[in-house]
C-alpha cells in the first residue's frame, strides 16, 4: 500500500466539513468514512489514474492525506472537493433578501458544493441516475462498481471509485444491461467511456464558456440532455451558475414553498433563480435540495 502524503489547509470561516452520512445525501456516492466518521476518504484524480484523498478536521485546520499524489495535488483536491474557493458570503447576501431560502445561511452555514473528481465521473453518475430515485440509482451504481471491482484501498479502508473509462468501455451492452441498466443507458455509458479515453473538453474551458455553450458542448454526447449536462457542470466542473430547473427535487421544492407550480415550464423556474440568485444557481439548487430533504426527514421522524 502506498504511504500517505500528509499536508494541511486552513479552510475559510464559512466551511463546514460534512462528517455524517446524513449531511452528504447529495454526495455520498464515492465517499468512505473512517475513524467513526471523523475522517472522510474520497477517490480523486484523472479518470484513468485515480487516487485517494482523505480529509479530517483538526482544531480548525484540515488534515489532508493522499494515497498516490503529492501535497500540492492533495491540497488542491481538498479545496475542490468542497468548493472552498467559492465566496460563499456573496450567496448568503442574496439568501437574506429572498424568502424561500432565508434562514438557510444560518441553518446550513458552510455547506458548499461537493464536487466530483472529473466531468467523466459526474456524467457517469448523472446518466445512471436519469429518471430514477436516489436509492435506485445508488443500487445500480453499486452493482456496476462491484461488477468491475472498482475500489481503491487507503489505510485499510476500501474506497468506492467509478470504473476507469477503459474498464467501463470493456463491458458490452449486454453486460451492462444485466446489471439492471436500460439499453439506452448502457449505450450511453459505452459512448461516455470512448469520449473520456480520447479528447474530452478541459474542465477549465467548460468553466469559462457561457453556460448555454457549456451545456451544448456536453449535450452532444449520446444520452446526455440538459439535466445530465447541467448536473455534470455543477458537480464535475464546479460552476456556481447552474440552476437545475428540470430536476424533480427542485421542482417539488419550488412548488412546496409556493414559488413555482410543478405544472409550469422549466423556464419559469429558471427565471426565478436568475432573478433571485444571479450567478449562484448551483447553490440555490443545493440549498433547495438540502432544505427539502431536511424537512422531509424531520417530518418522517415526527
Amino acid at each position: 500500500m502506498t504511504r500517505a502524503t500528509v499536508t494541511w489547509i486552513t479552510p475559510p470561516r464559512a466551511a463546514s466539513l460534512p462528517a455524517e452520512r446524513a449531511q452528504l445525501e447529495y454526495s455520498s456516492r464515492s465517499i468512505a468514512f473512517a475513524n467513526d466518521g471523523a475522517r472522510l476518504l474520497r477517490a480523486w484524480g484523472p479518470p484513468e489514474r485515480p487516487w485517494v484523498v482523505g480529509v479530517e478536521v483538526r482544531r480548525g485546520r484540515w488534515k489532508v492525506e493522499a494515497w498516490g499524489a503529492g501535497p500540492v495535488e492533495a491540497r488542491r483536491a481538498a479545496r475542490a472537493l468542497f468548493s472552498l474557493d467559492h465566496p460563499l458570503e456573496e450567496f448568503y447576501s442574496l439568501v437574506r433578501r429572498e424568502p424561500v431560502l432565508r434562514g438557510t445561511e444560518r441553518r446550513f452555514r458552510g455547506l458548499r458544493l461537493p464536487r466530483d473528481a472529473s466531468v467523466y465521473e459526474a456524467l457517469l453518475h448523472a446518466i445512471v441516475g436519469q429518471q430514477l430515485s436516489v436509492r435506485a440509482a445508488n443500487a445500480l451504481q453499486r452493482r456496476l462498481f462491484e461488477r468491475v471491482g472498482s475500489s481503491l484501498e487507503a489505510d485499510g479502508v476500501s474506497v468506492p471509485c467509478v470504473p476507469t473509462p477503459s474498464r467501463l468501455g470493456a463491458l458490452s451492452v449486454d453486460e451492462l444491461r444485466s446489471l439492471g441498466l436500460s439499453r439506452a443507458k448502457s449505450t450511453s455509458l459505452r459512448s461516455l467511456a470512448t469520449w473520456a479515453r480520447h479528447a474530452p473538453p478541459n474542465p477549465a474551458d467548460l468553466a469559462a464558456l457561457p453556460l448555454a455553450a457549456a451545456v451544448e458542448t456536453l449535450d452532444r454526447l449520446p444520452g446526455v440532455g440538459r439535466w445530465t449536462a447541467e448536473n455534470a457542470l455543477l458537480r464535475g466542473v464546479g460552476r456556481r451558475d447552474v440552476f437545475v430547473a428540470g430536476d424533480l427535487g427542485v421542482r417539488v421544492a419550488l412548488d412546496r414553498y409556493g414559488v413555482v407550480d410543478r405544472s409550469r415550464p422549466e423556464a419559469v423556474a429558471r427565471a426565478w433563480a436568475d432573478r433571485n440568485y444571479p450567478g449562484w444557481g448551483s447553490y440555490a439548487t443545493l440549498y433547495l435540495w438540502r432544505k427539502l430533504t431536511t424537512e422531509r426527514s424531520s417530518a418522517a421522524a415526527g
